[in-house]
């Protein structure tokens, strides 16, 4: 239990870091002028990450977190 509960917070933390990294990359893109494309890959990859991790979308993946069958 105590180890699920230390990989959920790992988790969180990577999920957080990595979103706070995309938001860099995507505010340097803008002010850099770079093509709307490359925004809107941010901001699906950004989207992906708060679906996977936020709404659970992993456990429907994996049945040994929890996930409904």
């Amino acid at each position: 239990m105590e180890t699920s509960k230390k990989k959920e917070w790992r988790t969180g933390v990577q999920v957080f870091l990595g979103l706070a990294a995309l938001t860099g990359l995507e505010y340097w893109a803008g002010v850099s002028e770079w093509p709307a494309f490359t925004l809107w890959a941010i901001a699906i990859l950004k989207a992906a990450l708060v679906v996977w991790f936020f709404m659970h979308i992993r456990r429907l993946t994996n049945p040994e977190e929890g996930g409904h069958a």
